[in-house]
């Protein structure tokens, strides 16, 4: 049996891994964004329905789909193309916000 470090470590694996994980903040980042209150209105605990909780809320979802955007555009340039240094850190940045509004759902409130 192979050790189990050595299988996350391998840069397949970790691609992957990485991908997966951006995929999935992006994805809920979106759900997040488009409807702010659904996922905590099926909760135990109510949130009080405040124009500010929908703002905070909304906020937080564009950081976690951004977070998204960078992990994914982090791990393609460093496992597949081998890039590192500080300028590569400052353009994928740039790329992660630039993807970010590009992937922004329209809120359901901005008409048809």
């Amino acid at each position: 049996m192979a050790e189990f470090a050595k299988i996350l470590s391998h840069p397949i694996m970790a691609l992957a891994l990485r991908a997966v994980l951006g995929g999935y903040l992006i994805y809920m980042g979106r759900i997040y964004y488009a409807d702010p209150m659904a996922s905590f209105l099926k909760s135990a605990r109510p949130i009080p329905y405040d124009p500010w909780v929908l703002k905070v809320i909304r906020a937080l979802s564009v950081f976690c789909l951004w977070g998204g955007c960078f992990i994914v555009a982090t791990a393609v340039a460093v496992q597949v193309f081998g890039l590192h240094g500080f300028l590569l850190a400052i353009a994928l940045m740039a790329i992660a916000t630039i993807a970010t509004w590009l992937l922004l759902p329209r809120p359901p409130n901005s008409g048809g």
